[in-house]
């Protein structure tokens, strides 16, 4: 289960102060962290910031006038280009997006997080879609026909929305974030994952093309892929999906597809947004259930037994099928016959339609074991 740092405690133990219980409730203590990194923290950068640049130039001033000379040229406007791209690229601390709900944890190679589960999800938790001042802006994805919902779909859960779209047509980030994962990803066919700065990751599925990389910083509306139908896919479409802590939830929470925008631009998601039929009970008992198999609708209709049910149905139809047919001498509509051919023996015929040997003998009234070419026997 994920935890959250008390903000201040690092500084306590340096001073060797006592430390006090802290008695705030695990969302109070979320939405304190929160503030903390989309508040306080980016004034406390900006004045680091500052402060560091002012060192730096008196620095080069010091060496300029020390080897009498001119301060060092700045960089011209490719280099920065350049600088820029190269950041772009990487992984730092400070260029993942929404440390805090997320305790620094990246996956470049898979979607989910094998140690967060539904309950490990804040009952409920305030987010902040878009900035006050216009920062932080939504593009919709691709402006296109929603073609299939969030739930239930062909007897599996559909986690997120389609949206019909052409071959090679852009596809655009909803938020400003970092992308997480650029590749071909199984069902997904091409897709692209990115955290965004207000907590949540958006998902993009089925693309012809990639046109992001891993740890690349990206602005809401920017092109991230083209259209397509890759992976488990029945046309070309978009398969789109919202996500909180690696867990999804229906984007038409937040968005809605008439109007290609966002429902609102604050949201409070509590524990009742996220799966197709969640069970916070069976969450809990998890470890102690059985793997369940998806067994054909011919074993009587069941759909979900358990392996050792199913190996036992499986063995039983087995012993079923082995056993020789039941000859009904009274209903002639029941009769069936088959034309012998030259290379046939009655233990050849007995064993492909599975009838005793005793029994054809018996319902053809044969004297002997030899067959002729051409002669019509009974066989039920």
């Amino acid at each position: 289960m994920i935890s959250f740092l008390c903000i201040g405690n690092s500084l306590a133990q340096n001073q060797k102060i006592s430390i006090q219980e802290d008695k705030r409730t695990r969302n109070r203590r979320i939405a304190d962290s929160l503030y903390y990194v989309h508040t306080v923290k980016p004034a406390e950068d900006s004045i680091k910031k500052a402060k560091l640049q002012e060192i730096n130039e008196q620095k080069e001033k010091k060496l300029a006038e020390k080897a009498n000379s001119k301060p060092k040229k700045k960089l011209t406007a490719p280099q920065k280009d350049s600088v820029s791209s190269q950041k772009n690229s990487t992984r730092s601390d400070n260029e993942i997006p929404s440390t805090t709900l997320y305790q620094n944890s990246w996956f470049s190679e898979r979607v989910k997080s094998q140690k967060i589960s539904l309950k490990d999800i804040p009952d409920e938790v305030t987010l902040r879609l878009c900035g006050k001042d216009g920062t932080d802006t939504f593009c919709f994805p691709y402006k296109g026909i929603k073609t299939s919902g969030y739930g239930w779909r062909w007897g599996r859960p559909h986690t997120g929305i389609d949206i019909a779209l052409r071959t090679g047509d852009n596809i655009y980030a909803a938020f400003d974030g970092v992308v997480r994962i650029a590749k071909y990803n199984g069902g997904y066919g091409n897709m692209v994952l990115i955290r965004h700065y207000n907590n949540l990751e958006t998902l993009y599925g089925h693309m012809s093309a990639i046109k992001v990389k891993p740890g690349q910083k990206v602005k809401a509306g920017d092109v991230i892929g083209l259209g397509g139908s890759t992976g488990n896919s029945t046309g070309p479409h978009l398969h789109f999906e919202c996500r909180l802590l690696y867990a999804c939830f229906d984007p038409e929470w937040i968005v809605d597809i008439k109007k290609y925008d966002l429902k609102t631009k604050l949201v409070r998601i509590d524990k009742s947004y996220f799966g197709i039929s969640a069970s916070q009970t069976a969450q809990d008992k998890k470890e102690r259930l059985s793997k369940l198999t998806k067994v054909n609708t011919l074993l009587d209709g069941t759909k979900y037994v358990s392996e050792r049910e199913l190996n036992k149905m499986i063995a039983k139809k087995e012993e079923e099928k082995n056993q020789p047919a039941k000859i009904n001498n009274e209903d002639k509509s029941t009769w069936r016959y088959y034309k012998v051919k030259d290379e046939d023996t009655l233990e050849g015929i007995s064993k492909r339609f599975n009838i005793k040997i005793t029994d054809l003998v018996d319902i053809n009234n044969l004297k002997d074991n030899n067959l002729k070419a051409g002669e019509r026997i009974r066989i039920r």
